[in-house]
């Protein structure tokens, strides 16, 4: 017994079976809600201008207010 199954049917089928997958990890995928459970490397939590210990918060006029470390090394964006 052959069965003939239209192929629009399985299409439809496999578009809602993606809406129900992308709804599941969209809804149960983990991602913070707030921020200011991120800590430090040493793990405190940052400064209120989201520094860690040991960093500077700076200008740096077109790039922007980032964290500088003491020691002279890359700067990067604040924490939170």
């Amino acid at each position: 017994m052959k069965v003939n199954i239209p192929i629009w049917l399985i299409c439809l089928c496999c578009f809602f079976l993606g809406l129900f997958v992308g709804w599941g990890v969209s809804t149960y995928s983990y991602m913070p809600k707030n921020y200011d459970y991120v800590s430090c490397p040493d793990g405190n939590e940052p400064d209120k201008n989201g520094c860690c210990a040991g960093e500077i918060y700076t200008d740096m006029a077109d790039l922007g207010f980032n964290c500088c470390p003491e020691d002279g090394s890359d700067c990067f964006p604040p924490i939170r």
